[in-house]
Parts: structure tokens; sequence; C-alpha cells
């Protein structure tokens, strides 16, 4: 790979680290004055509509990847033509869609007795089915526009797309937070996500058509051809539709057994763990190209078994650090940022969640070669039956336990079917070395021992009181972690990743 690209891939994956951090952090400021500020009425509304938009940009029906697939096979030929072609082509595609996404919303939100249940008041409801408007316009234009980002991403220019990504996590809640204190309610928040969309979108426009030269052919329209890639996206399409289901089957399960309240308590621990999966997914993000053009150029197994590898152990070393220390410090955490003692029932469902969530997280990047060998009809299948399977023993366990209950149903679903059955096929059918792979993963569990028992010992026996006490004890944590993992986890490849650009920045430092 060129150097160049190196380092976009290498700055793209700090970027994103950078970007998470502070979004993170500002979340943790604003999550509970917006809870504060909304009500815990207003903001069930708020939390319950947004599984409903992650259902409409489910039109896009996996489309992106098809996008990338096609378009790396053309640029590993240099055909230009093609190129062109492909580009007209979906950014038509996603217009219809994007038509189609509006339709539909629109729809919906005049039918908010329907979607939101019988636990909800009628001011609930006109509340809702106004945001779901606003947030539908949002979905559209995003679907319409999803091209140029795709494009940004297959040529890795990663440092424009972090940066904007970045300033549209931060600037967002950054502006929403003096809204909230100024009395502004949940239309006005969503109507500021609206803008941001908006600016975003023309930002990563404009790059494509000025910097990265994006041509348009829009005089034949291969419809041969978009069957084809019909094909190859109905599977990943099912695939997305699942992975939204398993993560927001939760909160439309509390809403419509428990109300709105029920949902308020669940949103904290469902943050905690977007954020989780957003860490593990920094890596893989920005070597989806990679795996693609690997595969478009024949290359042996054995290079993305080693990639496969490498990335799984930096997310686990990272998960696995989050996991932890969320065990030290989490139960005083979740109540203070849900800002009530009712909400100490979300450190122990938090924990089932990244339960759930590490483990298929740590292979992500085995699901993007599927894709890129078009070989995931098998995945898609199962996360189907995962999904079917999550929620049938979700509903008796919400209604015994509410989002304690919902949390156990993800994490046994997510096991059996993410886990266990999806690493059969990755050995069997796909040719990848699972084996070695868990091998390599479980190697650094040793290194983990001490960590986990300090977290324990911190959860049990350390006064951990407020914000101060749980940065204070999660630093002892972090050091105690960082420790053992550097001296007797981490191989010489990770230990220079930290070193290398740390021992750069002393040099020039010292000149």
């Amino acid at each position: 790979m060129a150097k160049r690209e190196i380092n976009q891939v290498r700055v793209g994956a700090i970027l994103s680290y950078v970007s998470m951090f502070l979004s993170t952090a500002i979340s943790l400021v604003y999550t509970p004055i917006m809870i504060q500020r909304l009500g815990e009425s207003e903001f069930g509304v708020y939390q319950s509509v947004l599984p409903i938009v992650s259902y409409l940009n489910l039109l896009s029906l996996g489309m992106g990847s098809a996008y990338v697939r096609y378009y790396s096979r053309a640029k590993v030929k240099n055909d230009q033509r093609m190129m062109a072609k492909l580009n007209g082509m979906f950014l038509l595609t996603f217009s219809v869609l994007g038509a189609i996404c509006l339709l539909i919303g629109f729809t919906l939100s005049f039918h908010g007795d329907v979607i939101f249940g019988k636990n909800v008041t009628p001011e609930e409801i006109a509340l809702g089915e106004k945001l779901l408007r606003i947030l539908t316009v949002n979905a559209a234009i995003f679907l319409v526009t999803n091209v140029f980002n795709a494009h940004i991403t297959l040529h890795e220019r990663y440092l424009f797309q972090k940066v904007m990504l970045m300033l549209k996590q931060v600037l967002n809640p950054l502006l929403m937070i003096p809204l909230l204190i100024l009395g502004f309610r949940s239309v006005t928040l969503t109507l500021v996500t609206l803008t941001f969309t908006v600016i975003t979108i023309l930002a990563d426009m404009y790059y494509c058509l000025v910097k990265l030269k994006m041509r348009f052919s829009f005089r034949h329209y291969d419809f041969s051809l978009m069957r084809r890639m019909f094909g190859f996206t109905a599977y990943v399409f099912i695939g997305i539709v699942v992975d939204n289901f398993n993560w927001s089957i939760d909160r439309l399960l509390l809403l419509w057994l428990h109300g709105t309240t029920a949902v308020t308590v669940y949103t904290v621990a469902a943050q905690l763990n977007i954020f989780y999966q957003a860490f593990s997914t920094a890596v893989s993000n920005v070597l989806t190209p990679r795996i693609h053009r690997l595969v478009a150029e024949r290359r042996p197994m054995r290079e993305m078994d080693a990639l496969f590898i490498k990335t799984g152990r930096l997310q686990f070393i990272i998960l696995g650090c989050i996991f932890l220390g969320f065990v030290a410090v989490g139960r005083t955490f979740v109540v203070q940022w849900g800002g009530d003692q009712m909400f100490a029932v979300d450190y122990y469902t938090t924990l089932l969640l990244f339960f759930a969530t590490i483990w298929p997280n740590v292979q992500i990047m085995g699901y993007e070669i599927l894709r890129a060998k078009n070989m995931h009809k098998f995945s898609a299948l199962v996360y189907a039956a995962v999904a079917i399977f999550n929620a049938i023993i979700s509903i008796p366990l919400c209604l015994w336990w509410e989002g304690l209950g919902a949390a156990l149903g993800t994490m046994i679903s997510t096991f059996l079917g993410n886990v266990l059955i999806i690493n059969w096929y990755y050995r069997r059918c796909v040719g990848l070395n699972i084996p070695r792979f868990w091998k390599r993963i479980f190697q650094l569990l040793p290194s983990m021992a001490v960590p986990l028992l300090a977290a324990l010992a911190i959860a049990i026996w350390a006064p951990v009181r407020g914000y101060l006490g749980v940065v204070l004890w999660g630093a002892v944590f972090m050091a105690v972690y960082a420790f053992f993992l550097w001296f007797f986890g981490m191989n010489r490849f990770e230990r220079g990743l930290i070193s290398g650009p740390v021992n750069k920045i002393l040099r020039r430092f010292r000149r």
C-alpha cells in the first residue's frame, strides 16, 4: 500500500477515536441535561421516534455496499467510463429511495396512535408525529446524497471525512445544550439536527465534485447491472434490517409494554452501548476499502487472515478496557448521569449489552470479508433468525424485568447466532482461520486477569462518589490496565502503534 494511503488510514483511525471521545464526553453532559429539561415523558417520546427513523434509513437497501464493491472493481481496472456510470446510477437510485422514504415517513406520521401504542397520551402522540416528520426529511436527504459520502470513503480521504464528522458530532450537541437551557424543546433539537445534516452534505458534495473530480454519466441506466447489484444487496439489506431490529426492538417493546418512563430508563444503557459499539468500528470502517481491494485483486486468504487478526486484537484491547472500566465505576456513573437512583438498574443492563456486543464486534472485519466475496447470504439469514429469536424471548423477559430483561434477551440471542453459528460459517465455508483468530484473541486474557480483579475491588470496596470519584478511580483502573496490557499482553506491532507516534512527537520536541 502506498505511503499516502497508509497515512490516510492511520489518520482516519486516530480521528475516529478523537471524534468519538469528544462526542461521547459531550453526550455524557448533554443527555442528562436533555432528560432534565425535556422531562421523562418528552424524552421518552423522542427516543421512541429514533428507532422508527432508523428503519426508514434501511431504505438504502444496503446499496452503499454494492457501490463500494462494484466501484472498487472498476477502480482496480481504471475504467473511468464505468466509474462515471456507477456514480450516475447510484445518485438516481438513491434519489428514488429518498422519495420513497418521504412517502413512508409522512404516511406513518399520520398514524401515531398505531405506532406508539396505547400506553401513550394524545399529547405524546402528537409530539411524536411532529418529530417523525422532521426526522423523515433528515433521513431522505441523507439517502439521496449517500453516494457522495461513499465516494469519499472509497478514495480513503479520511482526513476530510472524519473532520466533518467530528464537527457535526461536537457542534451539534454544543449548540443544543444552550438551546435546552433557554427552554427550547425537542422539535427545535430535531430542526438543528436537520440543519447540520444539510451543511455536512453540501460540504461532501463540494469535496467530491471539486477536489476528487467526481464525474457522472446519466445517459444509459444499466438495469441489468442494477438487478445484479440488487441480488448482491438483498442479503446486505437483510443484515442491516436485522441489526437495526436487534438494537431497537428493546425500546419499542418497553414502550408498548410499560410506557415512556421505562424507555427513558433503558435509554441510558442503550446510549452507552451505542458509544461502545462505535469504539469497535473506528478501525474496521477505515479498512473496509482495503478488504474490497484485496478481494478484487484476488489476494491470498492469509493476507485477509492477518488483517482480521490484527484488527480483532486491537478492538478487543479497546473494548476490554471499556468493559472492565465500566465494571469498576459504572454503578456510580449511571446514577450520576441519569440524575436519579432509578437509573441504578442500568449498571447491570449496560454490562449485559456490553457483553453481548464485545464478541461479534471484534470480528466485524469478517463480515466485511463476506460482503467483499459476495458470501453474506448465510450470515444475513442467521442474523434474521437471531432477531426473531431475540424478539420472542425478550417479550416475557421485558414483562418480568423490564430493561434488564430486554438486555438479557439480546445477549443470549446475539451470542448464539452472531458468535457461535457465524464462526462455524467463517471456518467451514469462507476459509478464515477461526481457531487461530480466537487463539490470538484469548492470548490477551491472562494480561487482563489483574485488571479484572482491580475492577471488581473498585466496584465493591472503593468509595466512588460523584463524577470526581468516577474520574479518579477510573484513572486508577486505566493505569493498572495499561501496565499489564503493555508488558504482558500487547505484541510489538500493537505497542508500536502507540510508541511510534509518541517517539516521533518527542523527537520533534527535542529538535
